[in-house]
């Protein structure tokens, strides 16, 4: 007679066996799922990290601020084409590793940035811990994709009419939301808003915002430039940046070329926005 214990002892292991098998069955989607989810809260914490400590030089959306440092959403990036300029063997997100953490001191090939990439790894003397480094990296990297997928070697066409540098042109009516999403993609907020490489915009303390600033500037005994008007010193601010350089800032910083690259419309949306959401 088969004892009890013995019958249950063998379904105990069939049971176990079987529960085994279908853990093991299961663990390479759980394992994907659990890195997915680890690699989407690295990423979240990235892009925070990102806007508080890179945003102002390299743009919100990583398309680079003209004059102060490059794109970073760019398929010139994640095609190694950068990396062939510089001389780098590695992968991309190495590259991308590597430059975070220890800065470049010396610009890019074929590069004069007036600011060198700092260093930001505790490692190298910088503020960040590894983790946030890696986030940083993996926030980055998660814009491989998209860069890819877009047209490259192809630059935008310049405006078949341009605002130039009279600054007494008549300008269309602006449209104040546009010019809001001009300031983004142009990333003119990483240097006016999220930063003080440029003279801010908003209001601070007893400093009015930007519209009023331009009518008490235009007042002033050292002021240098032409305007007239705070619409026309705007004006004046984007395309002859350094016909009057606001005290404390450099000139030479912003790019002086949007008279060529901006339409009038352009413009007259780009001050429309200042002069509403600024006041």
């Amino acid at each position: 007679m088969i004892k009890w214990y013995i019958v249950v002892g063998t379904l105990s292991i069939v049971a176990t066996t079987a529960a085994l098998a279908f853990l093991a069955i299961n663990e390479p989607t759980r394992m994907e799922q659990f890195t997915q989810a680890y690699r989407a809260r690295q990423i979240e914490e990235g892009a925070k990290l990102y806007e508080a400590s890179c945003a102002s030089c390299h743009g919100l959306d990583g398309r680079g601020i003209e004059g102060v440092a490059p794109a970073l959403q760019a398929a010139d990036l994640f095609d190694g084409t950068r990396l062939e300029e510089v001389g780098f063997t590695g992968s991309v997100e190495d590259y991308v590793r590597l430059t975070i953490a220890a800065g470049r001191p010396l610009p890019s090939a074929g590069t004069n940035y007036p600011n060198r990439m700092p260093t930001w790894s505790q490692r190298y003397g910088g503020p960040l811990r590894d983790d946030q480094i890696e986030a940083l990296v993996a926030f980055v990297m998660n814009w491989e994709e998209q860069a890819l997928a877009e047209v490259q070697a192809t630059p935008t066409a310049p405006p078949a009419e341009t605002v130039g540098t009279d600054i007494t042109v008549s300008l269309p009516e602006g449209d104040p939301a546009r010019g809001e999403q001009l300031a983004q993609s142009l990333g003119c907020a990483g240097c006016h808003v999220l930063s003080a490489v440029g003279p801010p915009w908003a209001a601070d303390g007893d400093q009015p915002g930007m519209a009023e600033r331009a009518a008490q500037r235009i007042a002033q005994a050292d002021y240098t430039g032409q305007a007239t008007t705070p619409e026309q010193y705007l004006l004046e601010a984007i395309v002859l940046p350094d016909a009057y350089v606001v005290e404390g800032y450099t000139a030479g910083v912003m790019p002086g070329n949007y008279g060529e690259r901006l339409s009038p419309q352009d413009a007259a949306d780009l001050i429309a926005y200042l002069m509403e959401a600024f006041k």
